[in-house]
């Protein structure tokens, strides 16, 4: 029996307003919208916005959620996060699948991830650190933010194929730059799917086929030998994976794996790399603490996955820095059938957004806007709805290993080698972009190389705005 607090048609409450009206606001300062929306009407929220989505802010309400996935909550391309599931841009895989089909591409994908493949990324990554490290030197002057996307792209473009593929294909290369160029514009995404013309700087989904077409001939050449990777690269597991679902061998299907994979990681990861080092240099005295360990556990060299045991405070930082700083700063699904959340039954068909940005920055957390990863220590006291980095259940992240032991080894090679001063006076926001699904600090951090002392005493260079460390800058208001 439906109880009046479940009754379906009780509205969520929230700010009213012109939906069109609403979204304008939405869109010019994204997260102190929804900071508002959820400091005046509460933790379950409908908001003003074209398709009238209801938000999940509270821990409970987002575990509610969490627990529908995959069989009464599912992905929604009105979100911005998938287009239709045969989009010819995005292509076929665990980002735009549902039912049955998701299931199959899910399971395929995380086995493909583990065992000998995990092994060949994980010593990828710490190789590609090194490189890194060996081309810095006190004194030089950078901009965090390329940098680490740089470095993510090149870790998984070798990941994929097992070489570097600027100098083995550099149309493979151009390629998959192309597709990230264009699913990371929502502009250039919507005209590439739906134009069926090229539009120069636009539409490019012809283009686009076209240059993937060298990207099949790599999986190709693995697939019929004429390729022997001296790792284990990506498209190998993924084309043993799909011979043991009793898949085709298809290699466009596995591109299509391999592109949607970097497209939800690469952003993600970099993000994580670059808040880490802001937050770090911000907080010296947390920085020494890690210091003091990476020397005590790894003596200098770049972290492996076999040091992860001993290495807890570095773990902490990565949990730290998701919990301020998620890669999605909000996420939309919908219902597929009635779905009970904070005592209100929303029917089928309900936008949610789940917003890991109030949510991970509540009460659940003492002193939640501070810096402090010692809370990620020992056992957890917070619900579990309260954090969520990677997700949860039929949608939680599949390659959150990967993601793990990259950070460890970018993190943890640039803290013993380098500290990293900031300029002062350059400001710093956190920007979701227009998806929310890419936190990253705009314009960049920039940052003075020096050589690692080990010295704590020195007081950080004053930066401005809404960053955790910073001295707080005015906030544009809607």
């Amino acid at each position: 029996m439906t109880s009046d607090a479940t009754r379906p048609g009780r509205r969520p409450p929230g700010p009213g307003g012109n939906p069109i009206a609403g979204q304008w606001r939405f869109l010019r300062d994204p997260l102190g919208f929804l900071e508002r929306a959820h400091r005046d009407h509460g933790d379950l929220v409908r908001l003003p916005l074209i398709g009238a989505p209801v938000a999940a802010f509270g821990p409970d309400e987002a575990g509610a959620v969490a627990e529908g996935l995959g069989e009464r909550v599912e992905i929604d391309g009105g979100g911005g996060v998938d287009l239709p599931p045969r989009d010819s841009v995005q292509g076929r895989g665990v980002l735009n699948s549902t039912g049955a089909e998701h299931a199959l591409y899910r399971r395929i994908c995380h086995r493909a991830l583990g065992g000998r493949s995990l092994a060949s990324y994980s010593a990828i990554a710490a190789d590609e650190t090194e490189r890194l490290l060996a081309s810095w030197s006190p004194g030089d002057r950078l901009d965090l933010v390329p940098v680490a996307t740089g470095l993510t792209k090149r870790i998984f473009k070798r990941y994929m194929v097992g070489a570097d593929p600027a100098l083995r294909s550099p149309a493979a290369d151009a390629a998959v730059d192309l597709y990230i160029d264009v699913l990371e514009s929502t502009p250039r995404r919507l005209a590439s799917t739906f134009l069926p013309v090229d539009v120069p700087g636009l539409a490019q989904r012809r283009k686009l086929r076209t240059a993937l077409e060298a990207v099949d001939t790599e999986i190709d050449a693995i697939a019929a030998g004429r390729a022997q990777p001296p790792d284990h690269p990506l498209a190998l597991a993924l084309l043993e994976e799909t011979d043991r679902a009793d898949l085709p061998r298809d290699p466009g299907l596995v591109r299509d794996f391999m592109l949607q994979l970097h497209f939800a990681g690469l952003t993600s990861l970099a993000s994580a790399v670059v808040w880490a080092l802001l937050l770090l240099s911000l907080h010296p005295d947390r920085a020494r603490t890690l210091l003091d360990e990476l020397r005590g556990a790894v003596g200098g060299r770049v972290p492996v996955p076999a040091d992860v045991k001993s290495l807890p405070y570095l773990e902490a930082v990565l949990d730290e820095t998701m919990r301020l700083y998620p890669a999605a700063a909000w996420e939309v699904k919908r219902t597929v059938g009635p779905l009970e959340v904070g005592g209100t039954l929303l029917p089928s068909g309900t936008a949610l957004m789940l917003v890991p940005w109030v949510t991970q920055r509540g009460e659940s957390f003492p002193d939640p806007l501070e810096f402090r990863p010692e809370r990620f220590l020992g056992r957890a006291d917070y619900p579990s709805g309260a954090f969520q980095p990677w997700g949860t259940g039929e949608r939680s992240c599949i390659g959150k290993q990967l993601a793990r032991n990259a950070f460890r080894s970018i993190v943890g090679g640039i803290t013993q080698r380098f500290r990293l001063e900031l300029e002062p006076g350059q400001r710093i926001d956190p920007d979701p972009g227009l998806l929310g699904n890419r936190v990253l600090p705009r314009p960049g951090v920039r940052v003075v190389l020096a050589a690692q002392d080990g010295v704590a005493g020195r007081a950080p260079a004053v930066v401005r705005g809404s960053v955790v460390g910073a001295v707080p800058g005015p906030r544009r208001r809607s």
